[in-house]
């Protein structure tokens, strides 16, 4: 077997250290006392991670148009808190052909990722979701107006969320869920619906560790 060379070494060191650095900070998210400056950029799904069974990663594919980097920037959150994730592609019944769902989704599915698509107007897709979330402990995250409200509509009628529309000008969602809201579909199924989110940082990954994630 081959020597390693010093700098194959240093740099095994290093991302020992990395690692372990990362643990501490990891270990000080989930702290009940957060510094006020951390917080405000901590996105809610990571405070929730520890009683989570899934985060449901919700996007669209058009209005508002299809984000991947916001899709990329979630797993790369699942794999930190070691969440498994789901991807749903919603609003299918807003594409022109359907080969670009396949296209879309196959791009996550190659590389492991389950992906669910849906058209919460249609119901194409949603008993397979529920299927999915049924019994479990799941977050929908994504940006506001993908349809997260819409669909836990279109899987459970009774509970009546209101939802909004897409802004025309902007083609953004506008902000129909402004807090952390909890919802039982069943007495073993627990959904809980964010607020549309932005962006997301990630405090505890150095620069030089960004690349493995991806």
């Amino acid at each position: 077997m081959k020597q390693l060379t010093k700098k194959q070494q240093k740099q095994i060191q290093y991302f020992i250290r990395e690692k372990i650095e990362r643990k501490h900070k990891q270990q000080m998210l989930h702290d009940s006392e957060l510094p006020k400056f951390i917080e405000k950029r901590l996105p809610y799904v990571r405070r929730l991670a520890r009683n989570l069974d899934q985060l449901l990663i919700v996007a669209s594919f058009v209005s508002p148009p299809l984000k991947t980097g916001l899709i990329d920037r979630f797993l790369i959150l699942t794999e930190l808190e070691g969440i498994e994730p789901i991807i749903c592609l919603n609003k299918h019944d807003l594409l022109r052909t359907k080969s670009e769902a396949k296209q879309a989704a196959d791009m996550y599915r190659r590389i492991g990722y389950e992906t669910i698509v849906t058209s919460a107007l249609t119901s194409y897709g949603v008993s397979k979701l529920y299927e999915r979330i049924k019994n479990k402990r799941s977050a929908l995250a994504g940006h506001s107006g993908v349809g997260k409200s819409s669909l836990l509509n279109a899987m459970a009628p009774d509970l009546q969320i209101a939802v909004s529309e897409v802004s025309g000008a902007t083609q953004k969602g506008k902000h129909t869920t402004s807090q952390v809201k909890i919802y039982k579909l069943s007495d073993q199924t627990e959904v809980i619906d964010m607020p549309g989110i932005k962006i997301i940082d990630f405090i505890d990954i150095h620069r030089t560790e960004a690349r493995f994630y991806y």
